[in-house]
């Protein structure tokens, strides 16, 4: 599942003698304060298909902020890290930290770590959502992380920024063979060229990840292997969801 700013985007997967199979696919628009009837229209969809199984989701970028700490020893004592974090975080968003669960990267000697906040609202909403549906949670996943770790060794060879564009917004990592260096959230258009960042010095990579075909012109795209029932001309909408199965 892959939940976006307007749309809950669902596909079925089936495992069968090592391989998977996508069988089913459907989008589920929502207008804003409206996303419990597409929870149950997604509700329903599922119990058509008879789901006996699990149930992952990727969180869109409307649905989670990040902020990246940078390397101290310190980090390594798990209680200074969250404290650290959560003071960063009320400084920059002027939120409460309390209402949000901390998701962080792996973390590596000598490097700054990307930490991701999701509402606690938004989590307990996703376990009810399961819990009706008596069906699995197994994983929540904020839509960075789950394209970082798919192409990890692509962009962990690379020195560059990595875009995940989803509808009219982008989070945009700069980062050098595995380590992130820099962390934004941008609006995005497609018809400007303004809205791919501009390269820093000594990056040498573009990459974009996206939920809408990109315009001619605009190179560096990730994207999913074409088969198993996924199409990448025709299925762009699916490829968050299906980012952590493929």
């Amino acid at each position: 599942m892959h939940l976006a700013a307007d749309a809950l985007m669902a596909c079925e997967v089936q495992a069968q003698r090592g391989t998977r199979r996508v069988v089913r696919k459907e989008r589920f628009a929502f207008a804003a304060g409206e996303r419990a009837a597409a929870l149950q229209s997604l509700r329903e969809w599922m119990g058509a298909g008879g789901w006996r199984a699990s149930q992952e989701w990727v969180l869109g970028v409307s649905d989670a902020r990040y902020l990246l700490l940078q390397w101290t020893p310190d980090l390594a004592d798990r209680k200074l890290r969250e404290a650290f974090a959560a003071a960063l975080f009320e400084q920059q968003f002027k939120q409460d930290p309390g209402t949000y669960a901390m998701r962080f990267a792996k973390s590596a000697y000598g490097r700054a770590q990307l930490v991701a906040f999701v509402s606690n609202d938004l989590l307990a909403e996703l376990e009810v959502h399961a819990q009706t549906s008596a069906i699995r949670l197994a994983s929540v996943a904020p839509s960075v992380a789950a394209v970082w770790d798919r192409f990890r060794s692509v962009l962990e060879k690379e020195s560059g920024a990595l875009c995940v564009i989803d509808g009219d917004r982008q989070v945009v990592l700069h980062h050098a063979q595995g380590d992130v260096e820099a962390v934004a959230l941008r609006p995005f258009d497609a018809a400007r060229i303004e809205a791919v960042p501009a390269m820093r010095a000594g990056e040498n990579r573009l990459r974009l990840f996206s939920s809408t075909p990109m315009r001619s012109g605009v190179g560096g795209g990730l994207s999913l292997a074409d088969g198993e029932g996924f199409l990448t001309a025709r299925d762009t909408a699916y490829a968050f969801a299906l980012c952590g199965v493929f």
